[in-house]
């Protein structure tokens, strides 16, 4: 749903081969006693032990393994003695595991037949292990199914479950099927909610009870807005406001004609086909500025006994975006399903994961960044149209664009049925052309789905939004978050890629 606002060789072969020295070229003559007591000055060095030790690492840390090797040539004894930071009798050859109790230089020595060497090691001790807080499940799961009991939500529609609590308590309720919206702002939920809740009223600068005229390009919802603690897996968004749609509370009263003028009331199961909407499009509040300074967005009322007039909104009290209020992983979200081919699937399961580049589980990989302008639009430009208000809207149930060329359902009312599946694709480009990329997508038969498919390659014709028309905008719907990683990055937030808002897939 849309809502507004990466040595010489020779002499050694000599000696091997006990031959006399003057066999090997050197120089003549030389008396033989001579030569005998040169041959027993290199028997007497030939019989000397030469004791090698080697250690690694050289350098380690406290109670960490360090691994000696050694080795004894010419040795005159069976085994040889350990000293220094080690003890004990060892064979003239070998490999040994020890570690260092305390920091300074550990030496061990290795003597054998009176010959000694030695291997030292530093050693320090470890820095202090960090404290570390565990990490927190950011994410949720996100079904697209046939809807909550006792209504059909249709085709394309995704699903969370959120839980609302009175600010600061336990006292809580779980709502299934809350429609995750990327086109809009806030947490609306239908009422009624239990009793016991007793979520307290959110005030406009008056002292009025403050109600809201939700405004989407598919109708409006109208409710109270009620301040929650909001949790969704592990994040928490405490005492923010939300809309609780149809709130039968006193102040409230009917809907005034300035919002149901909007067009068609979809603040009812029925109409909704979901317990609520869960808005985490690209901005937090869901009117802004826009409603501090003026009450002509018609957005906000100050109600008391009934009776409800339009009201200008400081942001703090605005219904807003919850993951703009979690304690970490705030600044987006990525929107993770499998693909979905031709002939559509009866459900899908996926995971809605709150952050990015915040964790491991978020982190943007080989997608592309767009950037997108101060009301979250890039541009399309498809069979040679630009459409320059364009949009991914996960609340929207197909591509939505204007093609003259492609049939019309006959039941499917509003949707595109082709002869045959259309392969089409659109250059999509960041609102100033930073970065463009070409998408593939294709358009089923709505009429020719069975009834139990819930998720489908559809597309249809986009109606007559109240802040963009038709003859500009491309509503990338549901079915291009199928297979793919979507991240929306909100206004203002940094990343490792850069400040929002931008989409990046």
């Amino acid at each position: 749903m849309n809502q507004r606002w990466n040595v010489h060789a020779g002499a050694a072969l000599c000696l091997a081969l006990g031959l006399l020295l003057s066999a090997c070229g050197g120089g003549g003559g030389g008396s033989t006693s001579a030569t005998s007591s040169t041959m027993a000055t290199q028997a007497a060095a030939a019989a000397t032990p030469v004791v090698s030790i080697s250690a690694s690492p050289t350098a380690t840390t406290t109670g960490q393994q360090i691994t000696l090797s050694w080795n004894v040539s010419n040795p005159t004894a069976s085994t040889c003695t350990a000293s220094g930071a080690w003890n004990g009798t060892l064979a003239t050859s070998g490999t040994q595991s020890v570690t260092a109790a305390s920091a300074g230089t550990a030496t061990y020595t290795l003597t054998c037949g009176g010959v000694s060497n030695s291997a030292s090691v530093t050693v320090t001790d470890p820095p202090p292990a960090p404290t570390v807080s565990a990490a927190l499940s950011n994410s949720t799961t996100i079904v697209v199914d046939n809807g909550p009991t006792g209504a059909s939500a249709g085709i394309n529609t995704p699903f969370v479950s959120v839980t609302v609590c009175r600010p600061g308590t336990s006292i809580c309720q779980t709502i299934d099927h809350v429609m995750v919206d990327t086109g809009s702002y806030g947490l609306r939920l239908l009422a009624p909610l239990n009793a016991s809740l007793a979520l307290p009223a959110v005030q406009t600068p008056s002292g009025a009870d403050a109600a809201e005229c939700g405004q989407f390009i598919s109708g409006y919802t109208w409710g109270a807005v009620r301040q929650a603690d909001v949790k969704i897996a592990d994040e928490v968004a405490a005492g923010i406001s939300i809309e609780v749609i149809g709130d039968t509370g006193s102040s409230y009263g009917s809907v005034p004609a300035a919002c149901s003028s909007v067009g068609n009331n979809i603040g009812t199961l029925t109409a909704l086909g979901a317990k609520g909407i869960l808005g985490i499009g690209m901005f937090k509040e869901d009117c802004g500025a826009a409603c501090v300074r003026s009450t002509s967005p018609g957005a906000y009322y100050g109600c008391t006994a009934g009776v409800c007039g339009g009201s200008v909104m400081p942001l703090a009290s605005q219904v807003s975006n919850p993951v703009a209020s979690f304690a970490v992983n705030n600044n987006g979200v990525l929107l993770v399903l499998p693909s979905v081919g031709s002939s559509g699937a009866t459900s899908v399961s996926g995971s809605l994961i709150f952050g990015v580049g915040t964790q491991s589980n978020n982190a943007i990989s080989t997608e592309k960044v767009y950037l997108a302008n101060s009301s979250g639009n890039f541009s399309t430009t498809y069979k040679g149209r630009v459409y320059s208000a364009s949009f991914i809207d996960s609340g929207s149930n197909g591509y939505f664009f204007s093609d003259s060329t492609l049939r019309s359902c006959s039941v499917s009312s509003g949707f595109y049925c082709p002869a045959t599946t259309q392969s089409l694709s659109a250059l999509i480009a960041s609102y100033d052309g930073s970065s463009s990329g070409t998408v593939s997508f294709s358009i089923v038969n709505a009429d020719n789905l069975s009834a139990s498919i819930n998720a489908a390659q559809v597309g249809g014709t986009l109606g007559s939004p109240t802040s963009r028309t038709a003859s500009n905008a491309f509503d990338w719907g549901l079915p291009f978050f199928y297979g793919r990683r979507v991240f929306v990055v909100m206004d203002g937030a940094s990343t490792p890629q850069g400040t929002g808002p931008y989409w990046a897939y």
